[in-house]
């Protein structure tokens, strides 16, 4: 199966700007989750799960105390992802979105960034979107994500199938 990681490449600047005058952007997504709502589907329906997240992201959540939160997040991340590109809900299979986060030292350290697979790769390049920004929030209530969808050649870099590469936001 392919992957394709999206994020900003390391260097290119902090913040929306970075990507210089000519960025284009493509769309910006936002979305907000009610966590207790969310663990209340997850304990109802345990199966939606494997159907929402990826094993990698099943298995971040799974040990976590704030498993509900994190999931949560991520959720939210997806449904930002799908509004940033002018999509909404059956465009592609949420495992088809997969986030991560950066490994390293530096000031990306664990920040989140995608990876797409299959029918969600293509729909992104399909619409334009070489590079996303990526943030995501959350308390014991609500979790939270912002993405910006960036337009191809619009300075930011070809997408890096690095990990440590991408990404300019971080998860609270």
């Amino acid at each position: 199966m392919s992957e394709t990681a999206f994020g900003v490449v390391a260097g290119a600047g902090a913040g929306l700007g970075a990507a210089g005058p000519d960025a284009g952007i493509v769309g910006v997504g936002v979305d907000a989750v009610d966590v207790e709502r969310f663990a209340a589907l997850l304990e109802r329906r345990p199966s939606i799960a494997g159907r929402m997240f990826t094993p990698g992201e099943r298995a971040v959540a799974g040990g976590a105390a704030n498993r509900a939160e994190m999931l949560a997040a991520r959720f939210a991340a997806k449904e930002a992802l799908m509004k940033s590109i002018g999509v909404g809900i059956g465009s592609f299979r949420f495992c088809d979105v997969e986030v991560r986060r950066t490994t390293g030292s530096d000031g990306t350290r664990n920040a989140p960034y995608f990876v797409l697979h299959g029918q969600a790769a293509e729909v992104a390049a399909t619409r334009g979107a070489a590079a996303f920004h990526l943030s995501m929030s959350h308390t014991d209530d609500l979790a939270l994500a912002f993405v910006v969808a960036v337009a191809s050649g619009a300075g930011t870099g070809s997408p890096s199938p690095s990990p440590t590469a991408t990404a300019r936001s971080v998860e609270s």
